[in-house]
């Protein structure tokens, strides 16, 4: 009988502790992000992964606005200098931490940021808004904003740390992408 009790008890601790640590490690990614720190970054992001991510996001919503579906392709636009340029390390830090990547400086944002101090509320909020999918985390941020204003943050267990995978934009937010991509390849020089 006692065996079972400690058998049961053991069970209620790795699972509460599998509950916690990705929520601990999405802390992590935004006290980085927060600090700008790119050498903590590096271990929590598979920068590729989401790279791809978003170059797919911003693609899908570059043809759907610009309604070039035969003339743009999600491979000439990924691997366009405009993209690249948007997901350069630090504006990919401006994108977490403050929902825009954009280069004028008097432009203020209202975007929603999925790893602004604010967009998490407290983690029984983060809990909440959670989905365990085995080796995989999603949440959705910022806990107060509606949902089609929300990021969804996608976390991956890899060698024995989450990884920040994936993120899903808000439409706002791909918009302003969008426009950024517009500027971006309207100032290219030829």
């Amino acid at each position: 009988m006692r065996w079972i009790v400690v058998i049961i008890l053991a069970l209620i601790v790795l699972l509460a502790g599998y509950t916690v640590w990705p929520i601990y490690d999405l802390y992590r990614i935004a006290s980085a992000v927060e600090t700008r720190n790119l050498a903590a970054l590096q271990e929590l992001v598979d920068f590729p992964s989401l790279r791809a991510s978003l170059i797919k996001q911003i693609t899908a919503a570059y043809r759907k606005q610009t309604d070039k579906s035969v003339a743009v392709s999600e491979r000439s636009v990924g691997a366009g200098v405009g993209v690249a340029q948007i997901l350069q390390p630090e504006r990919l830090l401006d994108l977490l931490g403050k929902g825009s990547v954009s280069t004028d400086p008097s432009s203020r944002s209202i975007l929603a940021a999925p790893f602004a101090p604010s967009s998490f509320g407290s983690p029984w909020q983060i809990w909440l808004n959670a989905d365990y999918s085995g080796r995989t985390f999603y949440v959705t941020v910022p806990v107060d904003r509606p949902s089609d204003q929300r990021f969804r943050i996608r976390l991956r267990l890899v060698q024995g740390d989450w990884k920040l995978l994936a993120l899903d934009l808000p439409e706002s937010t791909q918009a302003h992408l969008v426009d950024e991509l517009s500027r971006v390849i309207i100032d290219r020089p030829k």
